[in-house]
């Protein structure tokens, strides 16, 4: 499985509160709902998944993460997907599931009728899926999220969006803080990845097609051509290659 590569200056790469504002367009504008992104997400998150595990997710052991907002939505999908591959797929939350967000919640209860186990973080794993916080993170991480990051040391580590501990609007690292072999972030790049604290912790940089319109864009003024003509997913090259 090799996807297709863009390079980082070809797309627009947007900020925390221009993201905000493609959610927003999407559901209150263009009918999008959270629910159909998040499933988008996920399922992307899953492809890119089997692709470190070497484009096979049989029996492989996954741990996914997740928070309790929409980024943990995405995960908990890609869980769900990763499962139907035939993956040994367990999760941990950062949360008692009453204190998830709704559409979150969601996913978690489909996983629950699928009987998908609860975990932690073990050296058993295969791949550990980082959904805990989003673009939208501010501070340092604490409590049952800090304590899952600290355990992922080690550990090969795929992140939804961002690591988990880089705070996109400031673009600093806190403590702790995940170190991602691979980053899948979502529509278009978020300007905070390309802090010079994110280049430890990213590890590739991938960005998947959650069927943002360009419409949207345009109302952003960040059109731009899209780079999913090919494949749902595009790996970000930095040095200007482009395969």
């Amino acid at each position: 499985m090799r996807f297709p590569t863009v390079a980082a200056e070809a797309l627009p790469w947007i900020s925390v509160a221009q993201m905000r504002e493609v959610d927003r367009l999407m559901i209150e504008e263009f009918a999008i709902s959270l629910e159909q992104m998040m499933e988008n997400a996920g399922r992307n998150l899953a492809l890119l998944a089997r692709h470190l595990l070497g484009s096979d997710a049989s029996d492989r052991r996954v741990l996914v993460l997740a928070g309790s907002g929409g980024n943990g939505g995405g995960g908990l999908a890609a869980a769900r997907h990763l499962a139907a591959a035939g993956a040994r797929v367990s999760v941990a939350l950062a949360a008692p599931p009453e204190r998830l967000a709704p559409v979150t919640r969601k996913q978690y209860d489909a996983l629950a009728r699928l009987d998908i186990p609860h975990g932690d973080v073990s050296a058993s794993e295969d791949l550990v899926v980082d959904a805990l916080l989003g673009y939208g993170q501010s501070g340092a991480p604490s409590g049952r999220t800090a304590e899952l990051i600290r355990r992922t040391a080690g550990a090969l580590v795929l992140s939804l969006d961002v690591p988990s501990g880089l705070e996109l609007e400031s673009g600093r690292l806190h403590d702790p803080h995940i170190r991602a072999a691979a980053t899948l972030t979502l529509a278009l790049p978020k300007e905070g990845l390309r802090s010079a604290d994110a280049a430890d912790v990213t590890g590739n940089l991938y960005v998947a097609d959650i069927s943002v319109p360009p419409a949207v864009y345009e109302r952003l003024g960040a059109s731009h051509r899209s780079p999913f003509g090919r494949s749902a997913i595009v790996r970000i090259d930095a040095s200007g290659a482009v395969a």
